[in-house]
């Protein structure tokens, strides 16, 4: 077992299929299929399970496939070390998740501050969902997320970000008035994500303490979906400010919520196989001072740095 049969066995594992991982890899696929059969033969395991909607792990493929990650990961610092000690400086490539949102609010000037601190790292930004991020970094498929921060966060390294107050959202020209308390929001028709979302679980715990019911005319945790809903006066809903900053203030209504019920932490997670990885540090250093500077600059609206009021 080598790392090239490594490398090979984690490229089908996250493209569930041999014939687009030959591609990626430029490997013949014959050749691909015979690593494979090596590394089951070797193991004395069957790795991986071949249908007709592609290739998925087994069991003990998803266990190698998390190990090969750490490994092949360990491999390029080892370079990479050897190249920052001659060079002096931070270098590698770190994998970054965000969530639409914050990306259009950091992603530039993220990559503004890393060039000039740290030349030698490279960037790739991966948007998606928090949920789906948290996923690829458990998944060792990205080396950090900015996913909301979640009570168990314990069990993976988690730096708080940014502490955001959630708006009620609405069609242009409203006369309610803000803020809206949990009893008014009732009586609106809500589009909601769907659960398990902390946007949907938060209002199903504020209306259950207060005996009230909800109304619910549609889901969808796609921001533009809300938004779009929203301005076309179709529902209201519950977003962060940086979901709509950049709409005509004119063709929403965005109200605060009473008693602040609802906040979101998003916080940046760490993969295990990337933690304590210098390049890894420096993007999570950066980002930190990105957004801690936005806050207190005024640019980032209905937000906190989390300890600082």
């Amino acid at each position: 077992m080598d790392l090239r049969q490594l490398k090979y066995f984690t490229r089908i594992v996250e493209l569930e299929s041999l014939t687009a991982a030959a591609q990626s890899l430029h490997v013949a696929q014959p050749s691909l299929s015979q690593h494979v059969a090596k590394l089951e033969a070797v193991l004395g395991v069957k790795l991986l399970e071949r249908g007709a909607r592609g290739v998925r792990s087994t069991a003990a493929g998803q266990r190698l496939y998390e190990q090969a990650k750490a490994l092949l990961r360990q491999a390029q610092e080892v370079a990479a070390h050897v190249r920052q000690e001659a060079a002096g400086d931070v270098v590698g490539l770190v994998r970054l998740g965000l969530p639409a949102s914050t990306s259009r609010r950091v992603a530039v000037a993220l990559l503004r501050a890393l060039r000039q601190a740290h030349p030698g790292v490279t960037l790739e930004i991966v948007e998606g969902s928090t949920a789906y991020i948290a996923e690829m970094v458990q998944r060792h498929l990205l080396d950090l997320g900015v996913t909301v921060q979640a009570a168990d966060a314990g069990r993976i390294d988690s730096l708080p970000l940014v502490t955001e107050e959630l708006l009620l959202v609405g069609p242009p020209g409203s006369a309610l008035a803000g803020p809206v308390a949990v009893e008014q929001l009732c009586t609106l028709p809500l589009l909601l994500p769907a659960f398990p979302n902390a946007i949907r679980v938060r209002i199903e715990q504020l209306c259950n303490a207060a005996g009230l019911r909800y109304q619910l005319v549609a889901e969808s945790a796609a921001a533009p979906v809300m938004t779009a809903a929203a301005q076309a006066g179709l529902a209201w809903t519950i977003l962060p400010w940086s979901a709509v900053e950049r709409e005509d203030p004119a063709s929403l209504t965005c109200l605060p919520i009473a008693g602040r019920a609802f906040m979101r932490t998003l916080a940046v997670c760490t993969a295990p196989s990337a933690t304590g990885q210098p390049a890894c540090e420096a993007v999570k250093g950066q980002l930190a001072a990105v957004v801690s500077q936005m806050v207190a600059g005024g640019d980032w609206r209905h937000a906190e740095v989390p300890g600082r009021r």
